[in-house]
């Protein structure tokens, strides 16, 4: 957490910096007068955790997905537009190929020890993260990925959004939740 914050602060300035600050010292709980609201860096939130048939790497794009269709090209209420932040992305330097002893294309193994992370956020308020997605290995054999969903709790970030996540991701195939 506090390289997360720190990573935060670098990016978001001198207000983020004494914002997180406060963070690690312990005064989120209401003390943060004149620091803006941090969505899920501040409250709990929502979660859903399950575990997907598939790679991490495989569950990471499916995840970017997910937020692309649902979350980015999507016309919002208001005209509000979406961004994602990613930290540890799981894809390897190589790719999913490699070359063999022969000269010849050989498909890499998965990497099931990295951790892939995506921030949503609404674009103008960067601190403010709405969801998160986590994507860790859980076993080689059969390959499975552990997909963890964050959301803030309100709003369009609430447990509508976390079904439409998981949906998405089970079935590698973005099913959007509905805006009314």
């Amino acid at each position: 957490m506090r390289n997360f914050l720190s990573g935060l602060a670098e990016k978001n300035g001198r207000a983020a910096r004494g914002c997180a600050a406060l963070a690690l010292a312990g005064g989120l709980m209401g003390g943060l007068a004149g620091c803006a609201n941090t969505g899920l860096m501040q409250t709990k939130g929502i979660s859903d955790s399950f575990v997907v048939n598939t790679d991490v790497e495989s569950a990471y794009r499916r995840a970017l997905e997910y937020i692309r269709v649902c979350d980015i090209s999507r016309t919002h209420p208001y005209g509000q537009t979406y961004g994602t932040a990613r930290d540890n992305d799981p894809s390897s330097d190589e790719g999913l190929f490699g070359l063999s002893a022969d000269g010849s294309a050989k498909k890499n193994k998965p990497t099931q020890t990295a951790l892939g992370r995506i921030r949503v956020f609404k674009v103008g308020e960067e601190a403010k993260i709405l969801e998160l997605f986590e994507a860790k290995g859980e076993s080689i054999e059969p390959v499975t990925t552990r997909v963890t969903v964050t959301v803030l709790g309100t709003g369009l970030w609430d447990q509508a959004e976390l079904a439409a996540a998981h949906k998405s991701i089970q079935s590698a195939t973005p099913a959007c939740r509905p805006l009314e």
